[in-house]
């Protein structure tokens, strides 16, 4: 279907072009008109330019009146319509929960927009990415990061950016040295470990400083008796 709407707008294109080469007159009645510009999901605004070369002139007023003659036969335009359908779907996407701009451009290829129609919904959101990081970032408290580890799962899993994530860890205010403690206390689980093998973990692979980590096997609840 998409092929074969450009074929029959290739034909309308060559059928305008028959049409302006006869009717050069009226193409002069649009001369003061040169900042009209041709539909894109961006606006572009052309400056107003005076031509002194026949050549150049014609081809200004030929676009002119292409455009008209679109502007006419087409409105509202099927890209139009697929940019506003993008756009809804992008907004239902970013309803539900925090989410990133990378997370919203994956999810939103499901739905066979056109890569213009996709860059058009996303940034028509108008977005604080940073705040939608630290609301991700308080969503996942329950899981007791250290703020190198939450910072990870910002960029690596939920797609946010460097700039997002840092931005994030540090608004949202957690206590990091009960996170370790809670962690320390949470991954014996009844078993008998060593508190140097406890701080190896923390600051190994759960990535707790070295100061959070001491005071976790400080304060946790834990058995270091054996």
């Amino acid at each position: 279907m998409k092929n074969f709407l450009i074929f029959i707008l290739t034909i309308f294109v060559l059928m305008v072009g028959v049409i302006a080469l006869m009717l050069s007159s009226y193409y002069r009645a649009y001369e003061n008109a040169h900042n009209y510009s041709s539909y894109s999901w961006k606006k572009v605004t052309y400056p107003v330019e005076k031509y002194s070369n026949p050549i150049d002139e014609y081809n200004d007023n030929f676009e002119l009146l292409f455009n008209l003659l679109v502007k006419k036969l087409f409105s509202p335009t099927l890209v139009e319509k697929e940019f506003d359908r993008a756009y809804e779907t992008a907004k239902n996407l970013s309803a539900d929960s925090p989410i990133s701009m990378q997370a919203i451009k994956n999810k939103i290829k499901i739905y066979n927009y056109s890569e213009g129609a996709n860059q058009y919904a996303v940034y028509k959101l108008n977005i604080d990415w940073k705040e939608q990081a630290v609301l991700a970032a308080k969503s996942l408290q329950k899981y007791r990061y250290s703020k190198e580890k939450l910072a990870e799962q910002l960029i690596n899993v939920e797609l946010f950016t460097q700039e997002e994530a840092d931005y994030a860890v540090e608004q949202v205010n957690f206590d990091w040295k009960e996170n370790a403690v809670k962690e320390a206390e949470s991954y014996v689980r009844g078993g008998k470990i060593t508190k140097e093998k406890m701080l190896e973990i923390l600051v190994e692979n759960r990535k707790f400083t070295q100061e959070e980590a001491e005071y976790a096997i400080e304060h946790a609840k834990i058995d270091w008796s054996n």
